[in-house]
């Protein structure tokens, strides 16, 4: 609810369980009856058939869960630790809490138009706002926001390396990793140096590129900033691609865009989508939430809701699937799950169109959601997500972006315009990996640090190197809830990982041909259905026929 619905009273109730819930999933995690328990049927051989090795799974996970949950440790140690657990949730808590005030709290009118620095209107503002002063005005408080959490992210780093250590690991991100499928720290900075080696020329061709159109768009002799190169970009494109995001976006209502998705999903997974409405649809946290039914030979498999609008100082930026309920077959339990998304508002017609990324954002969002709801992993521990690892977890929602503008989605986008869109497929892709990169190496190198480190010069290190922009002011860290606010503190390489992933798995459709139900099947049946019930790299290597690599991606 803080996350779909923040206010006062959700953010003291949320206080006032925190503590208990913090202490009580520590004293689960600690318990050596549990513990002792889990490691003598490990060692025992009960284990028999596809079920068992699901539970051998869970359990082997239990006990590195409650390795790294501090079983091992006693007295003082101990204590320590579960105060740093604790006050780690609440810093949490309040960085995210102190990001959405701080994009709320942005006002700038100029000529009878209010602009927002929100995830729904900000990143069009910048493609087409054509006043150079609004630009920069909003760049500058996008990058700068929530300024107070500049001493949150050095206790944060300070408490994560502390309790890295407490754990006997060198440091957080080696601690990170020991749960991921990536096999080490040294191997993530080599996907990192192999993508930094293969991007820099073109990276730079795609800037001088970019720059040259300064003086057509931005006037004779003036040079272009940080907040200039969105507009620029897009500009770049038209001309390259004779298509703008606006004459694209009439294509994708968003009533269009679900309709095109759920039918895909009929095509590539054979399982129909019906909207519930009325007194079929539970109770919902806002009116604009929907609910809708999976169901596989007219029956209901799973559920999910959709919150597709954003709401300022209500709702957290971006988009996020999270499951209300995991598969049980003990409890007879179906999986249920929620998509969030933050789209623009409706027009005065009640229409709401769609610019293409945030197309890509609803199909990313629901493949995280068919991997919840088409699992058929009984075990709720290892159902939908569960178990799966950080930097696996990606693969699913990387994959469903591939069918946006496939024609089996009966959205009616030219042919021409069609072909346009995926020639521009690839632009200024080696500017787009640098940024990841840029992101995802300051978040390695932040939780790599052995002593305190200023994190704003790791940073600027950083985004120097692989040439992203950046003000005197830029803040940016503060506002990085993903490594201080979420679940991805040394793994944000996750993205990388997976899309690695993803265009290998795509890549075999291409090679055996789109319309393949093969692929479509053995997609489903090794990755989607298979939750955490085995190690991904076995599951994906059961899909693929052979070990992903790299090539797909660089290509």
């Amino acid at each position: 609810m803080t996350s779909v619905m923040n206010s006062e009273e959700w953010r003291k109730l949320e206080e006032k369980f925190q503590p208990g819930m913090i202490a009580f999933s520590l004293r689960t995690a600690q318990s050596e009856k549990i513990y002792s328990a889990a490691k003598k049927i490990l060692d025992s051989s009960v284990f028999e058939g596809e079920t068992d090795a699901t539970r051998k799974r869970i359990l082997k996970e239990m006990v590195k869960s409650a390795e790294h949950a501090g079983i091992a440790l006693k007295g003082e140690k101990r204590e320590r630790f579960n105060a740093i657990r604790a006050e780690l949730a609440k810093l949490a808590m309040d960085f995210s809490n102190a990001v959405l005030d701080a994009t709320n709290a942005f006002k700038y009118e100029k000529n009878g138009v209010n602009y927002t620095i929100d995830d729904a209107n900000y990143p069009q503002t910048m493609k087409e706002c054509s006043d150079r002063e609004v630009r920069e005005v909003l760049y500058r408080a996008r990058a700068s926001r929530a300024g107070d959490n500049t001493p949150r992210i050095t206790k944060i780093l300070a408490l994560k390396r502390e309790l890295a250590e407490l754990l006997g690991f060198e440091d957080y991100a080696a601690l990170s990793i020991d749960a991921k499928s990536a096999p080490s720290v040294k191997a993530v900075y080599d996907m990192f140096d192999e993508l930094d080696s293969a991007t820099e020329k073109i990276a730079e061709e795609e800037k001088r590129e970019l720059e040259s159109l300064a003086g057509e768009f931005l006037g004779e002799g003036v040079k272009a900033e940080p907040w200039d190169f969105a507009f620029l970009a897009e500009r770049l494109r038209e001309k390259k691609y004779s298509y703008s995001e606006e004459e694209l976006k009439k294509y994708f209502e968003v009533e269009d865009v679900f309709a095109g998705l759920f039918k895909i999903t009929k095509f590539l997974f054979g399982v129909d989508v019906v909207e519930l409405k009325g007194d079929d649809k539970p109770s919902v946290w806002h009116e604009d939430v929907r609910f809708f039914a999976l169901k596989e030979n007219g029956e209901d498999i799973a559920w999910f809701y959709a919150d597709p609008f954003v709401r300022n100082g209500l709702k957290r930026g971006g988009a996020w699937m999270n499951e209300f309920g995991n598969r049980n077959d003990r409890l007879a339990l179906k999986p249920v799950a929620l998509m969030a998304l933050n789209f623009p508002e409706r027009d005065k017609d009640g229409k709401c169109y769609l610019p293409f990324r945030e197309v890509e954002t609803v199909f990313h969002e629901f493949g995280h959601a068919l991997q919840c709801m088409l699992t058929r992993v009984g075990e709720e521990d290892a159902a939908g997500i569960n178990l799966v690892e950080w930097d696996a977890v990606e693969v699913a929602s990387q994959f469903m972006e591939n069918w946006c503008l496939d024609g089996r989605t009966g959205l009616k986008v030219p042919e021409d315009l069609k072909k346009r869109v995926l020639a521009a497929k690839n632009f200024r892709a080696a500017s787009f990996c640098r940024r990841q990169l840029a992101l995802g190496k300051t978040d390695m190198d932040l939780y790599t640090a052995k002593t305190e480190v200023d994190p704003d010069a790791v940073k600027r290190a950083v985004f120097t190197h692989f040439g992203m922009p950046l003000t005197d002011d830029d803040r940016f860290l503060c506002s990085f809830t993903h490594i201080f606010g979420g679940g991805y503190a040394a793994g944000y390489y996750s993205y990388k990982w997976s899309e690695m992933l993803d265009a290998d798995a795509f890549s075999l459709f291409e090679e055996k041909g789109l319309y393949s139900e093969e692929v479509a099947i053995s997609f489903r049946k090794n990755i989607l259905e298979k939750g955490g019930s085995e190690h991904p790299k076995e599951l994906y290597r059961r899909f693929r026929g052979q070990d992903a690599t790299i090539d797909a991606l660089m290509k």
